[in-house]
């Protein structure tokens, strides 16, 4: 009789952390990085959700899988 042993489940943290990884090219630091600036939009785009005066957010936009965002002009914002 023989025993197969699956691999054990693949941690989706992992894989992202994988996938960001290769996304730069092997560059750590530059994976990093990215997560780091996208977290960044990520906080600055809740917070505009959430703040009372409604300023404009992706959230409100009925169009936001359409939406362009150039991140160089977000970014000096």
């Amino acid at each position: 009789m023989t025993l197969h042993f699956l691999p054990p489940a693949i941690d989706p943290y992992e894989t992202a952390v994988d996938d960001a990884i290769a996304t730069c090219n092997g560059d750590l630091r530059g994976a990093l990085k990215a997560l780091i600036i996208a977290n960044e939009f990520l906080e600055r785009d809740l917070e505009r959700a959430l703040a009372p005066d409604g300023s404009p957010s992706i959230v409100h936009d009925g169009n936001a899988c359409m939406r362009i965002v150039n991140w160089a002009d977000d970014a000096k914002t």
